[in-house]
């Protein structure tokens, strides 16, 4: 008996025990149903203020608080210049919203699986904030609240389904936006009530260009060059020879010929199996895997299959990385050691790993390339902390001697490296890419290859998008795929403009040398300080005695340009200016200057004449080099005419092609032995001349009342050589895109700052604080000019850092280069306009030959400025630029063309190609954009603000 009751009482505590954990059970369940609506309702919620915010294509880029108000509630005076877009979901609305938060109502009251009842609202309003709502916190009007929305079908019996239902709350910052969403569960409850869960999440209205490069010109991706964003390939002429939009080359091929063979068997299976354009393989997809080539070949002939294909990185793919790492990781640990001087300070260093990235002779094969990918991400760790202490201020890691800035105090360690930052490996941890983000083209692919034919060679090197994403997008809207104009920046580069108001050029040349302007007009080398850090000025004297060349062209210091080019397009003699200070300076029009170790301090301005659609703009001033007298002569010889008493002034041709001011003897007549426009004809000839010759030739140039002969002296070309910019550059915005004239070149180890890096407070050496907002902007804004980064056989030590919006009528990077920002670009070519249309309005040439280029190219390709180094010829073994025969160390003569035995008598000497160096160009969602710029409005989750229960 006493078991019995021992028994049934075990039996009875089971049994309660049970329905306990039955209940529970239950109740767990419903809970968690009503938490997944709730999160369901906060994706929704994301997706729907997105949306709306899309809408709103807005010009300022100042997204502060006043403007995030403005753009809630619907205050068009606020707003300045925008567009509001119809809705993307095509629903119908009975009026356009003035306001982001009519556009979420008219949203929301298009949705049709509303639940009523249960004191839910039937439709969707703007209102004041709940009674009792903290106004420390929240403002207290203009929430949007929304109508239940279930998730389920009915239940049946008359219960409610599954619902969330939606509040979007403004904050009292004025600067965020609170969603609340509650997630409700009717067929359980207690007191009647339904189970009930609430999640919220804060989030900023931004404007964002979201890519990386955004270019209407064709866009060139080299070898050596790494993008993290996406790129934005507007361009569209594609009937033209070289007219794919845009262009990638593999960071991988040419460094051995074997592996360029197991290259080449992954490509055709690339092209013929790669379903999403992403450039990689995935194992058990039932199509792509089909293009993985076989392990079976013996690529190296030692008699063994090769086993070259397989997803060493393990993320399911097999890529160029993967093939890469199989080839040279001789102890098959699935990493390729560097070489020993990348590896030096590194933990690869640390255990003596044997470098396996290296020839037979243990040279290094590309130790570019190496740092590039072992470099690349450098926040592995994503907590906004990298970069390294830079001790000797040279730009480059030392592993060795400088210690990276994200430091583990619990674990003593470098996360960074840990994660495999500058390790001394290259693996899976380096997340390699061609390029992180998505490839977006205004053309359509059937366009596009139709015209240009199979486009999957164009484009090598592995694609990884963002989550979600597909890695190619054609036919791109505007809206994705904004359009870029000169014009889509004036306000930001008048408000910079503003800013340059420092002391005159020629008054902040002559105070450091400690003498007067006027000294400088006739300056010679003996004149300057003495010593190694003394500033340093290098004279072109004015022409004088009208022969078109300085009047001290003999000294005057002269170089091709652009710099270093193997297809130059002119000669330039330059001032050179080493080792000044300007602070918030004009660089006056026609200056064409050297910058040598100079800083920028501030905003600098670089004037040009902006009304340069003379169809001779180029023409006129341009030099050819003159071998028998060492420097360059104008090359249309030109003859006074006016200057002698037996000249007749009246035989110079008149008004309305030249006025009294431009005719002798006001100003001299500069006429061109062959004639290039009218004015070089005198009155007297012209019966001799073929009358449609004389019509073909146009209307003389005229400024300011004067004939202009030379538009070098109403141009600016610069190069900045190992310059420091603590703050922007900006220009005004030539209305013809003339790549000679209006032109600058960043060599060297130049650097774009916000803060002097040896001294961040001092007054002097920092941009004033007013103009902070301004320079934060853009660090260069050249709307309509030609830039280079680097020049055509850029050296090692080249290492030219940018930051945020660049902007440019077209840009070109070689060699070293760091850009963390976006490229911007604004010179659309069009076939019949500015430089592609002769004097006679007959359009020439060809759009495609206008590109950003990034990364070395040839002329194959398009570049008609530079050699592909694939091309170079050998010469004891090393690949070749050309011939120095003047000792400057640059090519005089070409690399196909061969030195006299007299010219290497007399020491000519090969140049060395002096490698790729890598380009890494990192997009930065958070930079400040540039005001004029139309694009519609993005929202930017608030990091670490998701929480549950009620607020």
């Amino acid at each position: 008996m006493m078991f019995l009751i021992v028994f049934g009482s075990l039996v009875a505590a089971m049994a309660i025990a049970s329905t306990g954990n039955i209940r529970t059970a239950a109740m767990h369940l419903h809970v968690m149903r009503a938490m997944s609506a709730a999160e369901t309702g906060l994706t929704v919620a994301e997706q729907r203020l997105m949306e709306a915010c899309n809408r709103f294509v807005v010009s300022n880029s100042d997204i502060d608080a006043a403007f995030t108000t403005a753009l809630w509630t619907g205050d068009g005076a606020a707003l300045g210049d925008y567009t509001v877009l119809p809705p993307a979901s095509g629903y119908s609305e009975a009026s356009e919203p003035a306001g982001i938060a009519e556009a979420l109502v008219n949203r929301h009251n298009a949705d049709l699986n509303i639940v009523t009842g249960a004191e839910f609202i039937d439709t969707a309003f703007v209102g004041s904030a709940p009674a009792g709502t903290d106004d420390s916190v929240f403002s207290l009007t203009d929430w949007v609240y929304t109508p239940a929305v279930a998730i389920e079908s009915g239940q049946g019996g008359g219960a409610l389904p599954p619902v969330f239902q939606i509040r979007y709350a403004p904050l009292a910052d004025g600067e965020h936006i609170r969603v609340i969403v509650d997630g409700f569960v009717f067929d359980y409850g207690r007191a009647n009530e339904p189970i009930r869960r609430t999640i919220s999440r804060d989030y900023r209205i931004v404007k964002r260009v979201n890519h990386a490069i955004i270019s209407p010109s064709r866009i060139m991706i080299g070898k050596n060059v790494r993008i993290v964003g996406d790129l934005g390939a507007a361009y569209e002429d594609i009937t033209f020879s070289n007219g794919d939009p845009l262009v990638l080359r593999s960071d991988f091929a040419g460094l051995d010929e074997v592996l360029d063979a197991k290259l080449a068997d992954f490509f055709a299976g690339v092209d013929s199996n790669d379903v999403d354009g992403d450039n990689r393989l995935r194992f058990g997809h039932p199509i792509e895997s089909g293009g993985i080539p076989g392990n079976d070949t013996d690529y190296d002939s030692d008699g063994d299959a090769d086993f070259a294909f397989a997803d060493v990185t393990g993320d399911g793919y097999v890529d160029e990385l993967d093939i890469f790492i199989l080839h040279y990781d001789a102890n098959g640990d699935g990493r390729v050691t560097l070489s020993s001087a990348l590896i030096e300070g590194t933990p690869a260093g640390a255990v003596g790993a044997t470098p396996e990235f290296v020839d037979e002779d243990g040279n290094p094969i590309d130790d570019d390339l190496a740092l590039m990918i072992d470099s690349g991400t450098p926040d592995r760790n994503v907590n906004g902390v990298w970069g390294w202490n830079d001790l000797n201020q040279d730009g480059r890691y030392q592993p060795a001697d400088e210690p990276p800035l994200d430091y583990d105090d619990q674990t003593s360690s470098y996360p960074d490296v840990e994660l495999g930052w500058r390790d001394g490996y290259i693996d899976k941890l380096d997340l390699y890419s061609k390029v992180a983000g998505r490839l977006m083209f205004r053309v359509s692919s059937n366009a596009w290859e139709a015209e240009q034919g199979d486009i999957n060679p164009k484009l090598r090197g592995p694609i990884r998008p963002d989550e979600g994403f597909s890695p190619l997008q054609f036919e791109a809207t505007t809206t994705m795929l904004p359009d870029l104009t000169a014009d889509s920046f004036a306000n930001t580069a008048n408000a910079l403009t503003l800013a340059a108001d420092g002391d005159d050029f020629w008054t902040q040349v002559a105070t450091q040398l400690g003498t007067d302007v006027a000294s400088l007009q006739t300056w010679t080398s003996a004149d300057n300080p003495p010593g190694a850090d003394a500033p340093n000025f290098t004279a072109v004297w004015a022409d004088n005695d009208l022969d078109g060349i300085p009047d001290n062209a003999a000294d005057a210091y002269f170089e091709k340009s652009p710099f270093n080019s193997p297809a130059y397009a002119d000669w330039y003699y330059r001032p050179v200016f080493r080792r000044f200070i300007f602070r918030d300076v004009v660089i006056p029009m026609g200056l064409n200057a050297l910058f040598e170790d100079c800083q920028f301090i501030g905003v600098t301005f670089v004037q040009a004449y902006t009304d340069n659609t003379h169809p001779h703009w180029t023409n006129y001033g341009k030099m050819i080099m003159d071998d028998n007298l060492g420097y360059p002569v104008p090359a249309f010889e030109r003859t006074a005419y006016g200057d002698d008493p037996d000249e007749d002034p009246a035989d110079v041709i008149g008004a309305p092609m030249l006025p009294d001011s431009a005719r002798p003897p006001e100003q001299i007549l500069e006429k061109a032995v062959s004639p290039l426009d009218k004015a070089d004809v005198l009155v007297s000839e012209i019966a001799g001349y073929d009358p449609a010759s004389y019509d073909a030739l146009p209307n003389p140039l005229v400024i300011n009342g004067k004939r202009v002969v030379d538009t070098k002296a109403y141009s600016n070309n610069l190069r900045f050589h190992d310059c420091l910019f603590v703050g922007s550059i900006v220009s005004e915005s030539p209305d013809n895109y003339t790549q000679v004239r209006n032109k600058l070149q960043f060599t060297g180890a130049t650097r774009f700052l916000q803060e002097h890096p040896d001294d961040p407070e001092s007054i002097l050496l920092n941009p004033d604080p007013e103009d902070l907002e301004e320079i934060a902007k853009s660090s260069m804004m050249l709307p309509n000019y030609s830039v280079d980064i680097g020049s055509f056989n850029s050296p090692p030590e080249q290492d030219v850092q940018l930051r945020g919006a660049i902007i440019a009528g077209v840009l070109d990077v070689r060699g070293n280069a760091s850009i963390r920002g976006a490229l911007l670009l604004t010179f659309r070519p069009v076939y019949g306009e500015g430089p592609l249309v002769d004097i006679n309005g007959t359009p020439i040439g060809n759009p495609a030959g206008f590109n950003a280029s990034i990364g070395y190219f040839g002329p194959e390709d398009g570049d008609y400025e530079s050699l592909d180094p694939e091309s170079l010829p050998l010469v004891d073994g090393v690949r070749i630029v050309g011939w120095d025969l003047d000792g400057d160390g640059l090519a005089d003569l070409g690399p196909d063309e061969e030195p006299t035995a007299e010219q290497l008598a007399n020491g000519a000497v090969a140049v060395p190609w002096n490698g790729y160096g890598f380009v890494e160009l990192t997009y930065d969602p958070d930079m400040t954009l540039p005001d004029g710029l139309p694009l519609p409005l993005q929202i930017s989750p608030e990091p670490g603000s998701y929480m549950e229960g009620h607020q």
